[in-house]
């Protein structure tokens, strides 16, 4: 009886003793230690290690997939960025296109009055006054300064009729211009950066 409690005493302390071991030890030296002591052969050996073979390779098969993912998120992230970024440049670049055209507008009818000052029926530039050269020069710099900003003047005269950048005021009988040619510039039409903001109102030839 002694001898019977002596025994499972004793394969108690080993299966304790073989969990203690486990813990402090790592799965691969806790196998090569059992080995090492004759307490198992080499085939479970090698099946165990096997079996984490396995589980490693799956662990590094997730850590792939979580990386790919990863980096999709942030070329997605970067992509949505770049868009983001040129998307507000070109409203900005619009913004400011709509700002100058409004502010551009409100010279126009001021452009008028120093053509109508300037063009005088009877008078050539040559006869003018100091007065009207000081004006000139005035509506020449301001004329420079809308330049730069992308204003251009419509300047249809003598060209065929295009209502796009035209309105017909008046038609006339003329052989001295073809069928829908333009004779004469009645109101002056401007461009700013490629983009009519008043068409010239003209005067248009149409043959009987």
């Amino acid at each position: 009886m002694k001898e019977k409690k002596d025994k499972e005493q004793k394969e108690e302390n080993l299966n304790t003793d073989s969990k203690e071991d486990k813990k402090s030890k790592g799965n691969g030296d806790y196998l090569k230690s059992l080995v090492t002591e004759g307490t198992i052969n080499q085939i479970l050996v090698a099946e165990e290690l096997l079996e984490e073979i396995e589980i490693l390779k799956k662990d590094n098969e997730d850590l792939k997939k979580s990386c790919d993912e990863c980096m999709d998120r942030i070329k997605r992230t970067q992509a949505d960025y770049e868009n983001y970024r040129k998307r507000t440049l070109r409203e900005q670049l619009e913004l400011i296109k709509r700002a100058n055209k409004d502010l551009i507008d409100k010279f126009l009818p001021v452009l008028d009055s120093f053509e109508n000052a300037l063009n005088p029926s009877g008078q050539s530039e040559e006869s003018e006054d100091e007065f009207h050269k000081g004006v000139r020069m005035i509506y020449s710099k301001l004329m420079e300064v809308l330049g730069k900003e992308g204003l251009t003047v419509i300047d249809p005269e003598g060209k065929e009729f295009d209502p796009r950048i035209c309105e017909a005021a008046v038609t006339e009988v003329s052989n001295e211009f073809k069928d829908h040619h333009v004779i004469s510039v009645l109101r002056k039409g401007y461009m700013l950066n490629g983009y009519v903001i008043r068409p010239a109102v003209v005067k248009v030839c149409v043959k009987k």
